[in-house]
């Protein structure tokens, strides 16, 4: 899973409401919520991840090429990592509807928290903060422990498909998932 940066006071507010265990809640200072349209199980598109990935690498060849042909004393670029193709690995969110997130990825197994949040302009935000994280190898490879982490992204969504975008027109998507049905 990829981090992604926004204003710190948006991320600060979101998890400022996430109730801790037990914890009686107060009044929200944000409209947050379980968003009963993400709710269920979803499945990442590890396709469309290679092929973005295959993007970025032909990209950084152009880049790389025009360099070499610009300048010889140039060093070489290194090329992006890439995503690691196994059609029996499935990345899948499971969203419940008491704000708890399940993710597995491989042999990755995570568990957090996760809010919605609507605002007056552009598309929802969520919010998920990893809570648990047993440290295995996740479908592309990488064996990263999230555990404390936490994660934002605005919430393109459309009936059985949905994408998470890095700006709020929905230009910028970096992941997309497909809800598994029963």
């Amino acid at each position: 899973m990829e981090s992604l940066s926004l204003a710190s006071f948006t991320l600060a507010s979101i998890l400022s409401s996430l109730p801790a265990a037990n914890m009686e809640t107060s009044q929200a200072k944000i409209t947050t919520h379980i968003s009963p349209a993400i709710a269920g199980q979803w499945e990442v598109d590890l396709q469309d991840a290679q092929n973005r990935a295959q993007e970025k690498d032909n990209e950084l060849s152009k880049s790389k090429n025009n360099a070499k042909n610009s300048s010889k004393n140039n060093p070489p670029l290194t090329q992006s990592p890439k995503v690691k193709t196994n059609t029996q690995c499935r990345e899948l969110y499971n969203f419940a509807a008491d704000n708890e997130v399940w993710t597995v990825s491989g042999k990755e197994r995570t568990y957090g928290r996760y809010l919605v949040t609507h605002r007056d302009e552009g598309l929802p935000i969520i919010a998920l903060q990893t809570i648990y994280d047993n440290n295995e190898p996740d479908c592309s490879g990488n064996q990263i422990d999230q555990s404390g982490e936490a994660f934002v992204a605005f919430v393109q969504h459309d009936g059985n498909k949905m994408q998470w975008c890095a700006d709020d027109k929905g230009a910028e998507c970096f992941m997309s998932f497909h809800r598994v049905l029963p």
